[in-house]
């Protein structure tokens, strides 16, 4: 592959990543929003609002997780052409994000 084909494949690239971590942003603001109505639920027993927002929190999760993988291989992919165009060590640090998880609302 030509440099100049890397260069604009890296732009691409970046692009996209910084595309994906805008909507897991997005996604976890969200996830705290359902999570807060989800407890608010659940203290007044309200068991249909609980089953419905149990679906969205589920829902979101999943798409949420979906952007993490593909942020993943975009950032993987990103610091492999900054290896060969510019001879950088570029290191790919990935985090839980155990802040918002449905895990703690049982």
């Amino acid at each position: 592959m030509r440099s100049l084909d890397k260069r604009f494949s890296l732009t691409e690239a970046e692009g996209r990543f910084q595309k994906a971590c805008d909507q897991i942003v997005l996604l976890n603001h969200r996830l705290g929003e359902v999570q807060k109505r989800y407890k608010m639920a659940k203290r007044s027993n309200n068991k249909a609002f609980r089953y419905n927002l149990r679906l969205k929190l589920a829902v979101i999760e999943g798409v949420r997780n979906m952007y993490y993988d593909f942020a993943y291989s975009k950032a993987d992919r990103v610091a492999e052409l900054r290896r060969e165009l510019f001879d950088e060590s570029v290191k790919i640090v990935s985090g839980s994000d155990s802040e918002y998880s449905s895990d703690d609302l049982e």
